[in-house]
């Protein structure tokens, strides 16, 4: 389950406010989560690329058993500070070995070319608890995404 209550005063307030932009009963989200592990800027900077639609997938690891989303279900995105950002759709969700990711669900990530993601999730998973333990026989889950309700900007 996410670290983040789903019931937290705040996400249930931006899913009610979701809702009534929508024009829909939005039903309460299945995960609460941030990109970008404990980093702020690149928690900011994946979550602007996602609510620009260039960042359309994501990959999990290590993969939780039991699986407390699936398709069609609905996640909270959060922002560098853990304020509610966007929601997003699960859109698919594939179980696979590290080496077996394709290539255009790499580029889906919106992180460079897949060598940047191949590096770039070796090093970020490695900083994890256990992440000695991650190399490309590990299973990840790759899950495609559609941000349906994000944060407008503020303009200055």
């Amino acid at each position: 389950m996410s670290a983040v209550d789903p019931a937290r005063p705040d996400i249930v307030a931006f899913m009610q406010q979701a809702s009534a932009a929508l024009g829909t009963d939005l039903p309460p989200p299945k995960d609460v989560f941030r990109f970008g592990g404990d980093d702020p800027a690149a928690t900011d900077k994946l979550g602007r690329l996602a609510i620009a639609g260039e960042k359309t997938a994501t990959t999990s690891w290590p993969v939780p058993e039991p699986l407390h989303w699936g398709v069609g279900d609905l996640s909270v995105i959060l922002d560098g500070r853990g304020r509610p950002l966007a929601v997003m759709r699960t859109l698919s969700l594939v179980r696979c070995r590290f080496r077996d990711v394709a290539e255009d669900f790499a580029l889906a990530e919106a992180e460079g070319d897949y060598e940047a993601y191949r590096r770039g999730h070796v090093e970020f998973y490695g900083r994890q608890e256990n992440g000695h333990e991650f190399g490309d026989d590990s299973m990840v889950m790759c899950e495609r995404f559609e941000v349906i309700y994000p944060v407008k900007p503020v303009s200055a």
